[in-house]
C-alpha cells in the first residue's frame, strides 16, 4: 500500500473533502457519518452543512465533531440545497471533493479506491456505479454499463456518458476544476433538481474523466421525506438548463462542443418533468418547451443527427404545434430518456 493512503489527517491538505448536506435527517445521519469516519483513507475532511434542521440533526453532528477532528460543521438558516452545497464546496480544502447525502452511506474503501485511481490518472472527474439501498437490501445500479470503464476520456470528444443519470454523489471532483471554472450549484429555494446544472457544468469543464465499474455509495430510496418525491416547481428544471447554458456561453469552444448534446439531454429532462407535473400545469410547460427548442433550431444547435426518429418527430410537433402536443399526450405518459444515436 503506498504511504500516502496511511497518511494521518492533515487539516490544511486533506486528500478528499466530503461535503454532507444535512436537513432533518436524524434517523439516517449516524449511519452516514459512521461510514465516513471509518473510511480507510484517513486524510479526509468531512464537511457537514446543516441547513437549518429543526430535528436532532445538529446535536448528532456535534457528537461526531467532538470525537473526530476531521468532522467540521457549518450551520445556517434554511436556504436550500444549492446554497448548502456551495457553502460546503467553498469551505473544502481537499485535492478532490466528494458528496455524500446525509441519508446515504459509503463503503469503507470508497474514497481510498477513488482517490488512488483519480490521482494515478490525473483526473478532473471520476464517476462510479452505485447501490440503491432500502430495508430490503442493496441492489447494484449500473448506469454506465454501455460505456468504457477505467479509460480516460475527454467529454468534448466522447459524449455518451453525459446521457447517463447525474448521480453526483457517486463521484470525485478535482477541487481546482470547480474553483477555476466557477462551477456553482443553482441557489433556487428548496431542493429543486440542482444536481442537473451542476453535473452539466462539470462535464463541460472536465477534460480528463474516467468511470469505475464498482459501486461504493449506497443511495437510499426508502426515505419518505426525500425531495425528489415533490411534484411542485413546474419550471425548476428550466432554471437549471438556463444556468447550464449561461455557463456554456462563457466559452465559444464549450458552445461548439456541448450545445447539441445539451438539447438532447434537455428533451429527456423536460419529458420527465412533463410526466411529473399536474395536467393543469402542462400547457404552460409545453409552451416553454416549444419556445426553447424553437430557439435552439434558430441558433443552429438542434442537431438532427443526435436524435432517433421517434424523438425528432416529437421535437417537430413541439416546435410546430405545441397545443396538439398537449392534446396528444393528455392521457399517456411520455417515455423519458432520450435515445441518442451513436455518441462514441
Amino acid at each position: 500500500v503506498p504511504m500516502f493512503i496511511n497518511k494521518r489527517f492533515d487539516q490544511d491538505h486533506p486528500y478528499v473533502s466530503v461535503v454532507v448536506p444535512v436537513y432533518n435527517v436524524q434517523n439516517y445521519l449516524p449511519e452516514c457519518l459512521d461510514s465516513l469516519v471509518s473510511q480507510s483513507l484517513k486524510n479526509i475532511e468531512i464537511i457537514c452543512v446543516n441547513d437549518g434542521s429543526t430535528d436532532d440533526s445538529l446535536s448528532i453532528l456535534r457528537r461526531y465533531e467532538e470525537k473526530d477532528p476531521r468532522v467540521k460543521i457549518l450551520t445556517k438558516k434554511n436556504r436550500g440545497y444549492g446554497h448548502t452545497m456551495n457553502l460546503g464546496f467553498s469551505a473544502a480544502k481537499g485535492e478532490y471533493i466528494g458528496i455524500c447525502e446525509s441519508d446515504d452511506f459509503a463503503d469503507k474503501h470508497m474514497y481510498e479506491d477513488m482517490y488512488r485511481f483519480a490521482k494515478k490518472k490525473k483526473l478532473d472527474l471520476l464517476k462510479a456505479n452505485y447501490y440503491e439501498h432500502s430495508e430490503a437490501g442493496d441492489v447494484l445500479q449500473r448506469p454506465f454499463d454501455e460505456f468504457r470503464y477505467r479509460e480516460v476520456f475527454d467529454p468534448r470528444v466522447y459524449q455518451g456518458p453525459l446521457t447517463a443519470l447525474p448521480v453526483i454523489w457517486s463521484a470525485l471532483y478535482k477541487r481546482d476544476l470547480i474553483v477555476s471554472n466557477g462551477i456553482r450549484f443553482n441557489e433556487t429555494p428548496g431542493a429543486s433538481y440542482q444536481d442537473t446544472s451542476f453535473v452539466h457544468q462539470v462535464w463541460m469543464a472536465a477534460r480528463r474523466v474516467a468511470i469505475l465499474e464498482k459501486g461504493y455509495l449506497h443511495y437510499r430510496v426508502d426515505n419518505a421525506n426525500s425531495s425528489v418525491k415533490s411534484s411542485a416547481k413546474v419550471f425548476a428544471v428550466c432554471d437549471e438548463y438556463a444556468l447550464s447554458e449561461s455557463f456554456m456561453r462563457k466559452d465559444p469552444q464549450r458552445v461548439a462542443a456541448f450545445a447539441p448534446i445539451l438539447n438532447l439531454l434537455k428533451l429527456g429532462t423536460y419529458r420527465w418533468n412533463f410526466n411529473r407535473i399536474t395536467d393543469e400545469s402542462r400547457p404552460a410547460f409545453v409552451k416553454k418547451m416549444s419556445e426553447e427548442f424553437s430557439q435552439a433550431e434558430k441558433d443552429g444547435s438542434l442537431d438532427r443527427a443526435l436524435f432517433c426518429d421517434r424523438d425528432w418527430k416529437q421535437i417537430r410537433l413541439l416546435i410546430d404545434d405545441p397545443d396538439k402536443f398537449v392534446e396528444m399526450h393528455s392521457d399517456c405518459l411520455l417515455y423519458t430518456s432520450p435515445s441518442p444515436r451513436d455518441l462514441s
